[in-house]
């Protein structure tokens, strides 16, 4: 029996659906535009400095009413780090699920949920609005928390991280097309005196980055980086005082929304956004540095897969991608990092692949999905082309006059051309906009992708067009040696004829062949050329392959690293409610597993 609870929940995000393609190209343009203006990092950000979150002590309720640290220290702490979250339910939902149990056995071993949650920046999709977060990020996290036993948790002024846990995030660009109006109301605002997210975690922070001191020495630095932005002066100050708090032999988890040491190799010798980031962090590596601190670990989300270097330097300094929390898979073959590479700073160390999930090569045989299946998973986007391919095939149609070859239907394309400006415009603008979609930051690559691509678009146009024209031929029941003959004698009718078959022919056509050629050109770029991870794969939609970190700083001062994978998402929900609160249990279970075993460091 089809369950209706489980119809409303989110799908994941339809982004080849014309109306969104739509709306994230006007959200895009207006965020930059805007956000390069009017930057909410800065408001109140210098009476902000020095004040940090302290973990490293047992925590108390003050007069006020607020948190204040008590003389007893913490010997250890457990932490979770998640990060691309807010897509499908079936995905959000199976890693909100699992980070909501008080423990994951791995085996035989328990470890603890995070006494800190930490969101490592995009946490809803495919914009920021109030309404989407509280749908696709917030109502699958409070129903998760009450599911695994927690709805009788007192969470008011519950000082035990085990049964009130904390939570911290950082905006990625998807909370940054709003300006971060909604991500500030659920994790920065005060609203009525009750700072709690999703009925189980407790807000703290009050701008978009943060600094947690941490027991055994260590400390955890969030940094926001806006959109296209570097780490803002306010900010860099802000950090610098918390540098001023550390003592010397100090050790740092610094979590940053996007894994910029990935796209610098990636993209070196094409651009240097990446590299004058890469430029903007050392400022606060520098500082560190000092004074004597070593950033130990590095976490970012923004690529939806898990990838981990190691540094070769005998430090083990880790830089973990890990942003598998609920958005579609990106892949992990877009770029072989066979080779040792080192950032472009100046204190840069070599660094070495030493994991991915999933696999090169089974990222690489889920690449096939766009050659053999865009239109199916897809449905909608055809109808751009659907629309567009008959437009065109009206607009620069030709005429034949006798006999019928394949250079006449052509040379008439062309005069057509040449005779209506308007129509060469629109066939250049068309060529122009898949050049712009083309992803290469090679000038060569983006010009002759986008050129191949739109020519293949302009081809299939011109084929279903003369086809249109010859069945039109067969409904009159003419030849093309009496076109000419019978045109001047029925003009109306042959008018009306070829319009009604072109509107058939490419638009039926067009919905098939045009979502077709997209899905062969984003397998091609990918495949082959290590281009489009995002646009081809975000086409595929894969709810599976799911990740998220589970962090332990233990009383012996290691940090123990656990990357966690979900390999299938749940996918039937059993639905019900308890204490007049939702409850979703998954059918058939959901069991986390190990991605790989890391060595402890520190």
């Amino acid at each position: 029996m089809k369950n209706e609870a489980n119809d409303k929940k989110p799908k994941m995000v339809d982004w080849y659906n014309p109306s969104q393609l739509l709306n994230t190209g006007i959200k895009t343009a207006i965020s930059t535009i805007i956000g390069e203006n009017a930057d909410p990092r800065l408001v109140n950000a210098a009476s902000t400095l020095g004040k940090f979150f302290d973990y490293s002590h047992e925590l108390i309720i003050n007069e006020e009413g607020e948190f204040e640290e008590s003389e007893k220290n913490r010997e250890e702490i457990w932490i979770d780090y998640v990060s691309d979250v807010g897509d499908g339910w079936n995905s959000t939902y199976s890693v909100a699920y699992s980070l909501a149990r008080q423990n994951i056995e791995i085996a035989g071993k328990p470890l603890e949920r995070g006494e800190i949650l930490v969101f490592g920046g995009d946490q809803v999709y495919p914009t920021a609005t109030t309404d989407k977060y509280e749908k696709r990020f917030v109502e699958p996290y409070k129903i998760a928390f009450n599911t695994v036993g927690n709805a009788n948790v007192k969470v008011g002024n519950d000082v035990d991280l085990k049964q009130t846990p904390h939570v911290f995030a950082l905006p990625g660009n998807h909370d940054w097309y709003d300006s971060l109006v909604a991500f500030q109301k659920i994790f920065c605002t005060n609203i009525f005196n009750k700072r709690i997210f999703a009925d189980g975690w407790r807000t703290r922070q009050k701008r978009s980055y943060f600094a947690l001191k941490l027991p055994q020495k260590w400390w955890l630095l969030g940094v926001d980086l806006q959109l296209s932005h570097n780490i803002d002066v306010r900010q860099l100050e802000y950090f610098e005082s918390i540098i001023e708090e550390m003592s010397s032999g100090d050790k740092v988890i610094f979590c940053v929304p996007e894994p910029y040491w990935v796209k610098a190799i990636k993209y070196q010798g094409y651009t240097k956004v990446f590299d004058e980031k890469e430029k903007s962090i050392e400022k606060l590596e520098e500082f560190l540095q000092g004074k004597q601190i070593e950033i130990k670990l590095y976490l970012a989300g923004d690529l939806h897969h898990y990838r981990r270097f190691e540094s070769e330097d005998g430090h083990r300094i880790q830089k973990i991608t890990a942003g598998g929390g609920g958005a579609f898979l990106h892949p992990t073959h877009d770029f072989k990092f066979d080779k040792n590479y080192k950032g472009k700073t100046k204190n840069a160390s070599s660094y070495t692949l030493k994991q991915s999930y999933p696999l090169f090569e089974d990222s690489r045989k889920l690449d096939w999905g766009n050659l053999y299946g865009f239109l199916a998973t897809n449905k909608t986007f055809g109808i751009v082309t659907a629309v567009l391919y008959p437009l065109l095939a009206l607009l620069i149609h030709g005429e034949i006059n006798g006999q019928f070859h394949w250079t006449k239907p052509f040379k008439a394309t062309i005069n057509r051309l040449i005779a209506e400006p308007i129509s060469l415009l629109i066939v250049i603008l068309l060529l122009l906009g898949l050049i712009f979609f083309t992803d290469s930051n090679s000038k060569l690559q983006k010009y002759l992708g986008g050129a191949i691509h739109g020519f293949f678009h302009l081809g299939a146009i011109f084929v279903l067009g003369w086809l249109g024209f010859f069945l039109m031929l067969r409904l009159v029941g003419i030849d093309t040696i009496r076109y000419a003959t019978y045109y001047n004698e029925h003009p109306t009718t042959v008018n009306l004829v070829w319009f009604g078959c072109v509107l058939v022919v490419c638009g039926i056509g067009g919905y098939i062949i045009g979502s077709i050629i997209m899905g062969v050109y984003l397998f091609i770029s990918l495949h082959i050329f290590g281009r489009h991870d995002n646009e081809a794969f975000s086409a595929l939609k894969i709810e599976d392959y799911k990740n998220f970190v589970r962090l332990h700083i233990g009383k012996d001062g290691k940090l123990s690293i656990y990357p966690l994978k979900i390999e299938k998402v749940e996918r039937e929900w059993l639905d019900e409610e308890r204490n007049k609160k939702k409850i979703s249990k998954p059918k058939n279970g959901i069991k986390p597993e190990l991605i790989e075993q890391i060595a402890p460091i520190g």
